[in-house]
């Protein structure tokens, strides 16, 4: 028994991994929302994840957000040093881990929209709060070689924020939060979401048979 749920969770990783990767490599499934902020990209290798959620739980999507972040690791490793990747992973997890917990009590379709929401409000907190203060200072150390936290928020305000709205006043002013990272990643996650709601509906007899 122990060896057939290893191979079939070895399956589900495949399956799904590789749709994740596919998805994360098809050209022109990359691109900026927001012109100028080139590192704040949409793209749609969660969604593979999110259904690994709903069918199989939290642990196993998890697993998915890890292993597609050490497979972006050998791309992103050249540009950004990995922060990429650690972003990824975290705002991944932050996505996938309420949306299964709260799947695993409520199958119905208002159930998955619910699911759906926490898992939104938790990546977008993470995202923008987390993001700003703690992965963005790394960007600042990797791509222009800054050498402690401060002088890492002032590059990224000067080079990337100040020059797209010249009327931010510092590297702590809220307008770069909800001028910037909270406008990209709602319409981030609400893509995401609606291409996940509209691809659960053919697909739900499906997930509730895998779950069962």
């Amino acid at each position: 028994m122990n060896t057939r749920k290893t191979i079939n969770f070895i399956a589900r990783i495949a399956i799904f991994g590789s749709l994740a990767i596919i998805l994360y490599m098809v050209p022109g499934l990359q691109f900026p929302i927001i012109p100028g902020l080139s590192f704040l990209q949409l793209h749609f290798d969660e969604i593979p994840c999110l259904f690994a959620s709903f069918a199989f739980g939290p642990f196993t999507a998890s697993f998915l957000i890890i292993l597609k972040g050490l497979f972006k690791l050998i791309q992103d490793i050249g540009s950004t040093g990995g922060v990429g990747v650690l972003a990824d992973i975290i705002y991944g997890l932050a996505l996938v881990i309420p949306t299964g917990l709260l799947y695993k009590k409520y199958h119905t379709f208002n159930g998955t929209l619910l699911s759906l929401a926490a898992g939104i409000l938790s990546s977008l907190i993470f995202s923008c709060f987390i993001g700003y203060y703690l992965i963005y200072p790394l960007y600042g150390v990797v791509l222009f070689g800054t050498t402690n936290y401060y002088d890492s928020l002032n590059v990224l305000y000067l080079n990337l924020f100040k020059a797209a709205d010249p009327s931010i006043s510092g590297p702590f002013d809220l307008k770069i939060l909800y001028e910037f990272l909270l406008p990209f990643n709602l319409i981030k996650l609400g893509i995401i979401s609606v291409v996940t709601i509209v691809i659960y509906k053919p697909l739900a007899y499906l997930i509730k048979k895998y779950r069962k």
